[in-house]
């Protein structure tokens, strides 16, 4: 670490939060993964698209710190992570305070020995393995270690957050540490072996099923020690704002490329396996997604999604699907008129392209409550 002194933006974040306002923000967010009744839905307004990792601006009066300096100091990741927090403790939305150690979809990959790359402020990317032989000599190997790779230093991270953040009796209320981000397990597939993973899922479709079988209980023990070094319940997580049922997020990014027939064959069961043992999950999928959107929704242990491209769903018709089963849809699109009645069962998140939209947007819709 260098000399970097991160007490001045706590402070400063210390002075601003309302813990009354977050409780029932997080209060709000709760009900709506229930669906229980609700006069409004939970609303989040905010100059960053998270999953894209698109900042358009930024609020007024927090230090900006450039992704290469946080990835390497975790006193400037926390302070970076907080620039959300200080965005609603100006704007008083309905988000929740959630930070994260912020290394990127690299933790699993690099635990089990493959490379990586980082550079300028791009986030980290990880290398895929030469051949389907070394994803078998992987395998073999067993339960990593999982202070291997980038591993120690997000636990150190994450236990940085912790012991940082209980100096302050405000911040230490309304702060939680999301998860270091293991990758659903098909994704996780394709960041270990690259593409070849399509191939076989073809050719030698019985190492595909090995090497997610071998993942999985990796996922589930990288979920259980963020937990027993932040704390969570056993049906509690957080990730980009929001509060979620269960400990996990299950991305298919890379599952989106696959038929529905394969999607129930290669992906349902690890997701439900993972899903379930640790209290429920997040999915989450770029792209259409039509050949697997019900398959997605029916998977057990899937508490609630996200859409990486709301443009593409019909809201209506996605949340009619998702009603059925009780899962909660994290919507980053326009609400359309057809969907002004829909308020529980739903967060909604707008990303704005400016620090002065995001103030209009808040008076508009929470002045109109």
């Amino acid at each position: 670490m260098n000399n970097f002194d991160p007490r001045p933006y706590l402070d400063k974040l210390e002075t601003l939060v309302d813990v009354a306002w977050q409780n029932r923000a997080e209060q709000k967010q709760l009900s709506a993964l229930k669906f229980e009744p609700l006069d409004f839905r939970p609303t989040i307004i905010t100059t960053r698209a998270p999953w894209s990792h698109l900042q358009f601006d930024f609020p007024p009066g927090w230090i900006q710190i450039p992704y290469r300096e946080a990835f390497r100091d975790p006193a400037k990741m926390l302070i970076s992570e907080l620039m959300l927090a200080y965005e609603g403790a100006l704007l008083k939305d309905d988000r929740v305070f959630t930070i994260r150690p912020n290394y990127g979809l690299i933790l699993t990959t690099s635990i089990l020995g493959a490379a990586y790359s980082q550079d300028e402020d791009n986030m980290p990317w990880a290398l895929p393995v030469e051949s389907l032989d070394d994803v078998r000599a992987i395998i073999a190997r067993g339960m990593p270690d999982l202070n291997a790779g980038i591993g120690a230093q997000i636990w150190e991270t994450e236990a940085y957050f912790r012991d940082t953040l209980a100096q302050y009796p405000k911040l230490a209320q309304t702060v939680h540490i999301g998860h270091p981000d293991p990758q659903g397990p098909f994704n996780f597939a394709v960041n270990l072996a690259g593409v070849a993973i399509y191939e076989a899922t073809l050719e030698e479709p019985q190492l595909i099923h090995d090497l997610l079988d071998f993942y999985v209980p990796i996922a589930i023990a990288v979920i259980n020690k963020h937990r027993a070094i932040v704390g969570d319940a056993p049906d509690e997580g957080y990730k980009f704002l929001c509060r979620q049922i269960g400990g996990a997020c299950i991305p298919d990014d890379s599952g989106v490329m696959l038929s529905q027939k394969m999607y129930r064959e290669f992906c349902v069961p690890y997701n439900a396996r993972v899903a379930t043992a640790v209290g429920g999950a997040l999915g989450h999928f770029c792209g259409r997604g039509n050949q697997f959107y019900e398959e997605m929704v029916n998977t057990p242990g899937v508490t609630s999604i996200n859409f990486g491209n709301p443009e593409m769903q019909n809201l209506v018709a996605r949340h009619a699907i998702a009603s059925e089963h009780k899962t909660c849809l994290m919507w980053d699109g326009e609400i359309p008129p057809e969907a002004a009645h829909i308020h529980t069962g739903i967060i909604h998140r707008y990303v704005v392209n400016s620090w002065a939209e995001a103030v209009e947007t808040r008076e508009r819709v929470f002045g109109a409550r």
